[in-house]
């Protein structure tokens, strides 16, 4: 017999489970699950130990489960800052929420270790036995996936003596190797270097290859809640508004991003390429720099016995050194501008904020429920591409910024803004005009954002937003 559902959601990652979570919170609706890891949460099940949350946990998860505790750090590279979520504590989360609330529910089949074939056809990974439902909407989830070391494809090769490894292998095999080299520039590679140095290794023994330098994000930018705001959020959102309004050309964009506090950067010397909306806190930088060997000739190309081969160069090695794999893509697939979120039949979940991927799963849901004409749900959900350039982030954030203009103006939409866990601005629609100190931040904020966005719309018009996408900037819906 042919299962019926309201709901066929192929995926059960982050996203997945954040638009399933408001779906079923505010309706009566029915679903089906199916996905090929053995457990809800997708990457975060396969994550190396010592990774943790790049942004606050409260702001981060399913929106009726809560994630962290709240509170400030006092010590160690995050302090003075919300405290964020263990990889476990995250992985944790999300089996909680379908164990404690979807399982027993009795409106959600949920198909692990499964892979979906189309038209509602799916089979087990490990029986082979086939399922078949019939579904009013078929969500999407697979755009969203993740790409990680643990699970990629390296696109080097390594000879048979050198030990590669992913970073979930490093605390165990690291005590059996004299020097370590971490392969890679972004958020993983900086989490093995940190992890390196805070179990008291000496910088001299790291070696850290970045093909192309990052600008971070300064995690202040991103802390819920009043306090934070008038602390340090206010200032930097303000800071950010009025760079994007005044920049003459992208490069001066980063610079006055950098002026602002907003962004960072490894090293003054070294102009940043990349941007792949990585945060890091001053702390964290402070300790980022006391590496010394730092190799920039491009992307590796081989580890030899005793040489590390890279696009424009080589360097000696010994076979001492245990290479640690950090250079996964991550959010690839999320490059945005050609499947639209709303279709017939179809939702294709995606980024509609930038880099807020839980966020943007849980909005897509209370739109599909609380939303009724289609026109509208397109104009809310303008897809957000994953940035790899600064030109990059210009253009999702201009097309993020859009779309919250557009859902302050949508009466179903603002209140879920303000009330939303997973909002890290929610306390903003809070702020009394008798805050004269927030009030002021706030309009700084507002007085600069629709500039902003035209100024990025210039500056980003006929310039390549990086290797996945060109630019696609949408005038979106009317101010």
């Amino acid at each position: 017999m042919t299962k019926q559902v309201d709901y066929l959601v192929v995926g059960a990652g982050a996203t997945a489970m954040a638009f399933v979570d408001a779906v079923f919170h505010e309706s009566d609706a029915t679903f089906a699950i199916v996905d090929r890891r053995d457990a809800p949460g997708g990457h975060w099940n396969d994550a190396y130990p010592f990774v943790s949350l790049h942004q606050p946990a409260s702001c981060y998860g399913v929106a009726s489960r809560p994630l962290g505790t709240g509170r400030l750090d006092e010590t160690g590279y995050n302090r003075g800052l919300e405290s964020l979520a263990s990889g476990i504590d995250v992985a944790s989360h999300f089996h909680g929420f379908m164990r404690d609330t979807l399982a027993p529910s009795g409106r959600v089949d949920y198909y692990p270790m499964t892979n979906y074939e189309g038209e509602g056809d799916f089979v087990s990974l490990l029986s082979g036995q086939r399922h078949h439902v019939d579904a009013t909407v078929v969500v999407d989830a697979t755009l969203l996936e993740t790409r990680i070391p643990l699970t990629h494809s390296r696109s080097f090769t390594v000879g048979d003596e050198v030990v590669c490894v992913a970073p979930n292998d490093l605390p165990r095999l690291a005590p059996s190797f004299e020097h370590y080299a971490v392969l890679g520039g972004g958020k993983t590679g900086l989490d093995a270097v940190l992890w390196l140095l805070s179990r008291h290794v000496a910088p001299e023994r790291i070696t850290w290859v970045i093909p192309r330098d990052p600008w971070m994000i300064n995690r202040a930018l991103f802390q819920p809640g009043l306090d934070a705001f008038r602390r340090v959020t206010g200032a930097f959102a303000a800071a950010q508004a009025e760079a994007a309004a005044g920049a003459d050309t992208l490069d001066d964009l980063g610079e006055r991003l950098e002026a602002g506090g907003v962004w960072l950067r490894l090293d003054p010397n070294v102009w940043p390429t990349m941007q792949h909306c990585a945060s890091i806190t001053v702390h964290e930088l402070e300790q980022a720099r006391r590496i010394d060997d730092v190799v920039r000739l491009g992307r590796v190309t081989s580890i030899e016995r005793d040489r590390l081969v890279l696009e424009h160069g080589e360097r000696p090695v010994t076979t001492r050194t245990l290479f640690v794999d950090c250079t996964a893509s991550a959010l690839e697939n999320a490059v945005g501008g050609g499947v639209p979120v709303f279709g017939p039949g179809y939702i294709a979940l995606q980024m509609i904020r930038l880099c807020q991927p839980t966020f943007s799963g849980a909005l897509i849901g209370h739109i599909e429920v609380a939303v009724t004409d289609d026109a509208d749900k397109q104009a809310l959900t303008s897809a957000v591409p994953m940035p790899d350039t600064v030109a990059g982030w210009a253009n999702a954030w201009g097309i993020s910024t859009t779309n919250e203009r557009a859902w302050l103006r949508h009466p179903a939409v603002r209140p879920w803004l303000a009330t939303c866990r997973l909002n890290p601005a929610a306390a903003w629609s809070h702020i009394s005009a008798d805050d004269k100190a927030a009030r002021t931040l706030l309009d700084r904020v507002g007085a600069h954002t629709q500039l902003a966005t035209e100024n990025l719309r210039r500056l980003t018009t006929n310039q390549p937003v990086g290797p996945r996408q060109a630019s696609t900037f949408p005038s979106g819906p009317p101010a």
